[in-house]
């Protein structure tokens, strides 16, 4: 990875930093859970959530500080399985659904991740503050997802948001795949990328089925790499 992107990063949240102070609101950085692995990875996914859960009297924390050891809670299982489907492939739910605490932190090291509304908020968002926050940062957060130049976005239940405010895209831009769990997508013209409006991952659906929404539908679209092959082993 180029230790300018870093840098940019640095530089990126120390001004959106000062840009929410003026208005005594705490910035709750988010990003690349590990440079390295996330531009090594087979394909470069960026997971667009809505914001943090966070204690209004305590002070604000890094977002991996929290969800790197990949054994928290129903969003990060879920994004974690979703991260082994788009990098292996596509394998089948079977040969992931019982994942580890090693495998979840490892998918989990590979990811970016851009929280759309950086002051946190409670554990069930507010759709009117969600929209103001996005739209009130909405050249910070263009910025922050530019540079990490992802080739998937993965919009977990805020596709609209993106669509409108990052994107400027009419909602009648949508495609819809034709599995028995249909997935919507589309490739903004401001960014060469491809854009997924998926459930949030704490949304009440059985996790095969939120698995199979995202990964059989970007199969589908030929979005997923080669999936590896196995070599026999010699007799």
């Amino acid at each position: 990875m180029n230790p300018s992107i870093e840098q940019e990063e640095a530089a990126l949240f120390s001004e959106w930093k000062q840009h929410l102070a003026q208005g005594n609101r705490r910035f709750y950085p988010d990003g690349m859970a590990q440079g390295s692995s996330y531009w090594n990875a087979p394909l470069r996914v960026l997971f667009l959530l809505k914001e943090v859960n966070a204690d209004e009297n305590a002070e604000a924390w890094n977002l991996f500080d929290v969800v790197g050891d990949g054994g928290i809670g129903r969003t990060w299982t879920v994004i974690s399985y979703w991260t082994r489907g788009i990098l292996e492939g596509g394998p089948p739910w079977e040969a992931v659904r019982g994942a580890t605490v090693e495998s979840r932190r490892e998918a989990i090291s590979q990811i970016a991740v851009v929280n759309l509304n950086k002051c946190g908020g409670k554990e069930t968002s507010v759709d009117s503050h969600l929209w103001a926050a996005a739209y009130r940062d909405r050249q910070f957060l263009i910025r922050q997802i530019r540079l990490y130049a992802p080739h998937i976005i993965i919009a977990c239940g805020v596709g609209d948001i993106a669509k409108s405010i990052l994107f400027d895209e009419h909602w009648s831009s949508w495609e819809k795949t034709s599995t028995t769990t249909p997935m919507y997508w589309l490739r903004p013209k401001a960014l060469d990328t491809l854009l997924v409006w998926t459930n949030h991952p704490q949304a009440r659906l059985p996790h095969e089925a939120m698995y199979k929404e995202v990964v059989e539908g970007l199969r589908e679209i030929k979005a997923l790499p080669a999936r590896p092959v196995s070599v026999p082993s010699s007799p």
